[in-house]
C-alpha cells in the first residue's frame, strides 16, 4: 500500500509520486546546468524534457506489458490506463535516446550525443529518486529474506507486509540502489567535468560520458536485478531477466565499440586480448553464480559477492578499452 501525502476530496497524491516528481525535476536541473555551462542551448533541454518524459513512460509501460502481459487486459489498456501495473526502466533510456534524435532533427542542437552526455548524471539522479520512492510503498520486493536482527533495518533490510498480513524483513534492493545511484551521480558529474573535452584517438567526439554511464549502470543492474522476485523476463526466457540481458549487452557493446576504436587508432596490441579475457571471465562469473543463486537461495551472500566482482571486471574491461582511445585534454 502506498503512503498518502495529500488527500482532498477525490484527489489522492502519494508520497512515492511526489518523490519521483522531485527526482525528475532534480535530474533535469542537473543536466540543464551541465549542458548550458558547456555551451549548450537551454532551449534544447527544455524541448527534450517533455518528449523524453512522454516516450519514457510509454516505453517503460510497453516493455512491462510485454513481460507481464498477465497483469493487463491488453496492450492498449496497458499504455492508456496507468492506475495499476508497473514499469520497466530500460524504456527510459530508449525514450531519452529517441528524444535526443528528435531535438537534433528540430535543429535545436548540433549534437544529440552532447545532450546524452549531459543527461547521464541527471538520469542517474532521477533513478536514485525513483528507487527512494519505494520506501513509501511495497514495491521493494527482494527474494532475500533477512533473519539476523542486526540487519533488519535500513540500509540493509526493509519490512515488507506479506499476503497474510504479517511482516517479514527482506534485503532493501531499491534502497541499496538508491545509495549506489547517488554515488554514481557524483562520479558522473566529476567524470563529465573532467572528461567532456577529452581528445579521442579518432578526433574529439561526444557521447562517451553517456556510453561509460550506461556501462556502469549495466554493471550495477546485472547484479541487483537478480535479487528481485518481480523481475521482467522475455516471454521465451525465464532464467535471466530482461534487465540483466540488456545490462550485459550494454557492457559488451561498450567493450566492442571502444576495442574497435582503439585498434583503428593504435593498431592491435596484446593488451586488447587481456582486456577481452578479463571481460569474458567477469561474464562467466556473473552467469555461473546467477545459476548457483537460483539453485541455492541460501548461498546469496557468496553468490552476489562473486557476481559483483564479475560485474566490476566487465565494467573495468570496457572502461579500460575506452581509456586506450583517450589521448589528451584540450
Amino acid at each position: 500500500m502506498s503512503e498518502i501525502a495529500i488527500y482532498s476530496g477525490h484527489t489522492i497524491i502519494y508520497w512515492s509520486a511526489i518523490i519521483i516528481t522531485l527526482g525528475v525535476a532534480a535530474g533535469f536541473c542537473l543536466s540543464y546546468a551541465l549542458y548550458t555551462a558547456n555551451g549548450g542551448k537551454g532551449s534544447a533541454m527544455w524541448v527534450m524534457l517533455p518528449i523524453a518524459l512522454f516516450l519514457s513512460v510509454l516505453l517503460c509501460r510497453f516493455i512491462h506489458w510485454y513481460c507481464h502481459a498477465e497483469q493487463y487486459p491488453g496492450m492498449l489498456k496497458a499504455i492508456t490506463d496507468y492506475s495499476n501495473g508497473g514499469y520497466c526502466l530500460p524504456g527510459m533510456f530508449i525514450g531519452i535516446f529517441l528524444a535526443g534524435l528528435i531535438v537534433k532533427a528540430l535543429h535545436l542542437t548540433d549534437s544529440a550525443a552532447g545532450l546524452y552526455d549531459a543527461m547521464a548524471p541527471g538520469t542517474a539522479l532521477c533513478i536514485a529518486f525513483i528507487r527512494l520512492s519505494a520506501l513509501f510503498n511495497t514495491s521493494c520486493r527482494s527474494t532475500i529474506i533477512i533473519q539476523n536482527p542486526i540487519f533488519k533495518h535500513l540500509p540493509v533490510g526493509i519490512a515488507v507486509p506479506t499476503s497474510t498480513g504479517l511482516i517479514e524483513y527482506r534485503f532493501a534492493t531499491f534502497f541499496i540502489q538508491f545509495m549506489i545511484m547517488m554515488l554514481m551521480t557524483v562520479i558522473l558529474v566529476v567524470f563529465y567535468c573532467r572528461r567532456n573535452k577529452i581528445s579521442m584517438g579518432w578526433g574529439v567526439q561526444k557521447g562517451h560520458i553517456a556510453i561509460v554511464a550506461l556501462a556502469l549502470y549495466g554493471a550495477v543492474e546485472v547484479v541487483l536485478d537478480s535479487t528481485r522476485y518481480d523481475s521482467s523476463f522475455f516471454r521465451l526466457n525465464g532464467f535471466i531477466s530482461l534487465v540483466q540481458i540488456v545490462s550485459a549487452v550494454t557492457l559488451l557493446a561498450a567493450l566492442v565499440y571502444y576495442s574497435i576504436a582503439s585498434i583503428k587508432a593504435k593498431g592491435f596490441k596484446f593488451y586488447h586480448i587481456i582486456i577481452w579475457l578479463v571481460f569474458a571471465g567477469g561474464l562467466a562469473l556473473v552467469g555461473y553464480f546467477e545459476y548457483l543463486v537460483q539453485r541455492h537461495g541460501d548461498w546469496y551472500i557468496k553468490c552476489y559477492t562473486v557476481m559483483s566482482i564479475g560485474a566490476l571486471l566487465m565494467f573495468a574491461s570496457a572502461y579500460t578499452a575506452y581509456l586506450t582511445v583517450c589521448e589528451k585534454e584540450e
